[in-house]
């Protein structure tokens, strides 16, 4: 990446500065209306989660998750798949603060993604070179702090991450991602959020983040996750404007489903719960009867009242096509996680999508490799940097020259 000129840093850091601007968009947006955030948040963390998989060739859909929650006896998807799935949505949506708890942050995140050292497992079995120690961890994020950019800021630490890690953990750098991320926009209450009974489906999100680098990458089709590269960075950045943008108008639907269900409630009885039962759906998206019947003091009964009136009304989807054990949810996620009919044969196992780049074994790298990877991505950023203070030079000094001179 050479920056020999202004115009040529401008033209670099635009992408950056687009997808920055857009996000902060976003990020004013979901503060505004909390609620709506979270509905937009638990639907990006659905496709965030599938999508990171995706990327690392594990090809499976929001509707194979459904399976594994209801046991609708439709099991025709990997079922180590949508497990992975399952654990990635329930760290996204709350991913604690890797700037005041780095080590037990990211210690969960290779426990999520199942390559930390998870009970049972045998450190002499871990390949060398690929472990973090704390330490590492713990410099990952050392010189991070509020005001910074949070999508260059999260696009270092993971790239970091990844040349320390010898690109053995992909999956744990886009988690460091979304956590700095969340961190730099504002920090969550609480590191680990409930555990839900639906696995993640269903719960409030504790976390800030507005940037999703599997869903950018896999948007129109699967890119490489590369963020210690330069086209890899000018990829992420460009393609994380552009869902950013779609975002916008997703969020807004959100909105509408609040609004509606607002409305719908107000045009009831005295009597009437449905205002507590779409408070209750703006929090966990997706609840059985039972879970509805507790979260707002009625009977499974009324609970089963409310909602069919709701189904009937559009303002929720049924999701498992069946008549007992049912689960609903707002239609945005339904229409990603309603039951489909089996496809029998027509996937077995894990179907590979294909990879831009093969990635390279840890036995395949030594110590001088990781060395090399390292400087490379420091050289990466510390050009970003220079690039990004040129940037703001000139943006300076065209603000001197358009404003009134003073006598």
């Amino acid at each position: 990446m050479s920056f020999d000129d202004a115009e040529t840093a401008l033209s670099v850091v635009s992408s950056f500065m687009r997808a920055e601007v857009l996000a902060a968009r976003l990020e004013a947006m979901a503060r505004a209306e909390p609620k709506v955030g979270n509905l937009w948040r638990s639907e990006i963390a659905l496709a965030e989660a599938v999508a990171s998989a995706g990327l690392e060739g594990i090809r499976i859909s929001e509707g194979d998750l459904l399976p594994r929650i209801a046991q609708n006896g439709s099991q025709d998807a990997d079922p180590t798949g949508a497990e992975l799935a399952l654990s990635l949505i329930r760290v996204l949506k709350a991913p604690g603060d890797p700037l005041a708890r780095p080590v037990q942050t990211v210690r969960r995140f290779e426990r999520a993604a199942g390559t930390g050292m998870g009970p049972g497992v045998d450190p002499d079995d871990e390949l060398e070179g690929q472990r973090l120690d704390d330490a590492e961890i713990e410099g990952l994020f050392a010189d991070l702090s509020p005001g910074d950019m949070p999508i260059l800021s999260a696009a270092r630490a993971a790239a970091c991450y990844a040349a320390l890690s010898q690109r053995a953990n992909p999956i744990v750098e886009r988690l460091i991602f979304m956590a700095v991320d969340s961190s730099l926009r504002g920090r969550a209450a609480r590191g680990i959020g409930p555990e839900d009974v639906l696995r993640g489906l269903s719960g409030r999100i504790e976390a800030h983040w507005v940037s999703p680098p599997a869903l950018a990458l896999s948007h129109r089709s699967f890119l490489p996750w590369s963020p210690g590269s330069e086209a890899g960075l000018m990829t992420l950045g460009t393609n994380l404007a552009r869902v950013f943008e779609a975002e916008v108008g997703r969020f807004a639907l959100s909105r509408d489903w609040l609004r509606r269900g607002q409305e719908a409630a107000q045009g009831r009885g005295g009597r009437s719960r449905m205002a507590d039962a779409v408070q209750a759906f703006g929090t966990a998206p997706v609840l059985s009867s039972a879970m509805l019947a507790e979260t707002i003091g009625v009977s499974i009964r009324t609970a089963l009242t409310l909602l069919n009136e709701m189904t009937e009304l559009g303002h929720l989807q049924e999701i498992t096509g069946r008549q007992t054990a049912r689960i609903w949810a707002v239609p945005s996620l339904g229409a990603r996680l309603a039951a489909r009919p089996a496809r029998g044969a027509r996937r077995k196992g894990r179907t590979r999508v294909p990879r831009n780049e093969v990635k390279e074994t840890s036995q395949q790298r030594n110590s001088e490799g990781q060395q090399a990877d390292q400087r490379t991505m420091e050289r990466i950023f510390a050009d970003l940097d220079v690039a990004l203070g040129r940037a703001d030079a000139l943006l300076l000094g065209v603000r001197r020259k358009d404003s009134p001179r003073h006598e």
